[in-house]
């Protein structure tokens, strides 16, 4: 899977607002200053188990594959 393609899987689950990752399935937040801790999804949460556990790690690693 090529960056672009990463990055549209990751923006299908994820939103960014204002330094803020947003599940776009519970609409749970998580600010950058606890992006080292699992995500807090809502219990009910449907994405929870299918998307990654750290969505600041995923974005930061397809920014640095992006980079080089």
């Amino acid at each position: 899977m090529d960056n672009n393609q990463c990055m549209t899987k990751w923006s299908a689950a994820w939103a960014l607002i204002g330094g803020i990752v947003v599940c776009t399935g519970c609409m749970n937040g998580q600010s950058i200053t606890h992006s080292e801790e699992t995500f807090p999804h809502e219990p009910g949460c449907k994405a929870k188990g299918e998307v990654t556990e750290k969505p600041w790690a995923e974005l930061h690693q397809i920014l640095d594959d992006e980079r080089g």
